[in-house]
């Protein structure tokens, strides 16, 4: 069955002569990364695996016309944006090269950067796509987008400054959650859109920023595939 691989990188204005800085540790505890909140918190009473799920919603309910996934520019960024976390599409290619976006963020939002994912939805044409006699279908869900390729490496940059062991922010859906997928996206993103509500699981590498400081900021994805190909994302945000 074929799934599309999202991948995002938030990347703002550049802040020079940071590229010396060390890379500050990931998870929580001493030494943490102030920029992030800690892997295991719920930002806003929710978890960020929680906040995963709702941002891999909000981009299935966008129409193709206008959805920030397959946005060259970074034009509908804004699209359907509510509550207090931003969430950045990821853009809406797997080949090797360099892509940029520009996006525009109020001051208070904390931002969901989805660096990797793979969302599985339930059903699909397949009839061999279903869970075997006994198994759950979050099990199944879950075991089938492992079955997917990832990033052999993954490097994430704020303002020149890199997030260590940035794989180790990965996030698997706690229970299974709803989306309602858009009928224009069946095509070119995933052949089990509905156009209904669908049981869904998520299976990513999920950064949640604290607020940024108002100005111009730069975040850099850059993925290695296991055949060594580089795709490199730069988001150049404004913070109002």
């Amino acid at each position: 069955m074929y799934k599309v691989m999202c991948t995002l990188i938030a990347a703002c204005c550049a802040v020079a002569a940071v590229n010396a800085a060390e890379p500050l540790s990931n998870h929580g505890g001493h030494g943490a990364d102030a920029r992030l909140f800690p892997k295991d918190s719920f930002p806003y009473g929710k978890s960020i695996s929680g906040w995963a799920d709702r941002s891999v919603q909000w981009m299935y309910a966008q129409p193709f016309d206008h959805n920030p996934f397959f946005d060259a520019t970074g034009a509908n960024c804004a699209v359907d944006q509510h509550g207090p976390v931003w969430f950045l599409a990821p853009i809406a290619s797997m080949a090797p090269g360099n892509y940029t976006r520009a996006c525009t963020i109020p001051r208070s939002k904390a931002i969901l950067l989805m660096a990797m994912d793979l969302s599985e939805t339930y059903p699909c044409p397949d009839p061999n796509f279903k869970p075997q006699p006994g198994q759950s279908l979050y099990d199944f869900l879950v075991a089938d987008s492992k079955t997917y390729p990832t990033a052999a490496a993954l490097e994430i940059k704020l303002d020149g400054r890199p997030v260590h062991d940035a794989l180790g922010y990965k996030y698997i859906s706690e229970n299974l959650y709803s989306l309602k997928g858009d009928p224009s996206l069946q095509a070119p993103f995933d052949p089990c859109i509905t156009g209904d509500w669908q049981p869904a699981v998520s299976n990513g590498v999920f950064f949640m920023l604290r607020p940024l400081s108002r100005g111009q900021h730069v975040l850099v994805r850059r993925s290695t595939g296991a055949t060594g190909n580089v795709n490199t994302f730069t988001y150049y945000l404004t913070i109002e």
